[in-house]
């Protein structure tokens, strides 16, 4: 196999992209005259010839790189050149390929068309045709390559558009959850308020305790329906008393016996917290108050603190078995309203405090 190697001057180097690539021309056939003849007709400073006279040193230059076009004797001495063309077919299809027989004929000639060759061309040769049939073939592969080209730019096109549609829709979705995170907040906040509203509509001019106290029971238990309920007040360090209850499924033997209870182990455990106490299970009741949860086993229990400038003014504890298990929102509820509480204890504790001391005034 032998290849012409001519040296590019200047001129030649400075190619347009596409159009003055150089072209890999492959020549088979077994005839040195024709393969000289042809070799002299095709050479130019775009086209790098490749011969081969033989289907193995065909197959071998197949291997060696792509191959523009071949021009393909059919009567090889190894074999059918026919053979090789359907060969380059199928490893590359984008290749131009143009028969050059001595010998033609019908059956020849449609076996050339289902080996996929373009072009059939007649020995003896004429140069000028041939010139046309080459520059034919070699535009046909130049409009392929571009088609290819542009092909390989839409896919990769089509590949960032699609990145780009899935990096929007990921934007799009997390805009929309935290829009239904900020929906769901506002919600939340507005019917916080709603319920802050009725609850300061009821109470917040209340001057009487035990008034106060039997208020917020009503209220909390409308929220929270048929429930077991007792509010506590500090009668000292680390001591309460019972300052209003709701009994609903306790016995009177017992409910005595539990209000004491709530009121010397619950109150002062949740008397400094500043959330409200949830609990759900046996266990994690168990672990808040030890031994004593036995009183309030198999129970859902809520309970708060209500505190002003840090000091705890009433303690609301609220508990029921555990197949009616309490609002979701109720928590939320208590922690609204539990400050308001205080405000409100410390304002009656005020005026009380004021209109003792004026009572006191005129005797002394």
């Amino acid at each position: 196999m032998a290849r012409s190697n001519r040296t590019p001057t200047d001129n030649q180097t400075k190619r347009t992209k596409g159009e003055d690539r150089t072209f890999r021309v492959l020549l088979v056939d077994h005839e040195p005259q024709a393969l000289q003849s042809l070799a002299e007709c095709l050479d130019g400073p775009h086209i790098e010839l490749v011969q081969a006279p033989t289907l193995a040193a065909a197959r071998k230059a197949m291997m060696a790189g792509p191959i523009d076009l071949a021009l393909i004797e059919p009567n090889l001495i190894d074999g059918s050149g026919l053979t090789f063309a359907t060969e380059l077919r199928r490893k590359q299809p984008g290749t131009q390929s143009i028969v050059i027989s001595g010998q033609p004929s019908l059956e020849r000639a449609i076996e050339a068309i289902r080996a996929g060759v373009a072009d059939f061309i007649v020995k003896p040769l004429d140069l000028n045709e041939l010139n046309a049939r080459v520059r034919h073939a070699l535009a046909n592969r130049r409009a392929d390559q571009r088609r290819m080209a542009r092909i390989q730019r839409l896919r990769r096109v089509c590949k960032k558009l699609n990145q780009a549609r899935q990096e929007v829709s990921q934007q799009v979705d997390i805009l929309c959850n935290d829009l239904v995170t900020a929906y769901q907040d506002l919600a939340a906040q507005m019917q916080q308020a709603v319920v802050t509203g009725e609850y300061a509509l009821i109470a917040r001019q209340e001057l009487d305790l035990e008034t106060l106290l039997r208020k917020t029971l009503e209220f909390i238990l409308q929220k929270a329906g048929p429930t077991n309920a007792a509010i506590f007040l500090p009668s000292s360090a680390d001591e309460y008393t019972l300052g209003g209850y709701v009994n609903y499924d306790c016995d009177s033997k017992s409910a005595d016996m539990l209000l004491q209870h709530l009121a010397d182990v619950v109150a002062p455990r949740l008397a400094p917290r500043d959330q409200p106490l949830h609990i759900t299970d046996n266990d994690t009741l168990k672990a808040w108050i030890g031994d004593d949860s036995a009183y309030l086993a198999d129970c859902h229990v809520l309970g708060f603190s209500s505190r002003h400038n840090g000091e705890p003014l009433a303690v609301l504890t609220m508990f029921r078995d555990q197949g009616q298990p309490f609002p979701a929102d109720l928590p939320e509820l208590c922690a609204a309203i539990a400050p308001m509480l205080g405000d409100y204890l410390s304002r009656i504790i005020r005026v009380h405090h004021r209109l003792a001391k004026g009572l006191e005034e005129p005797g002394t």
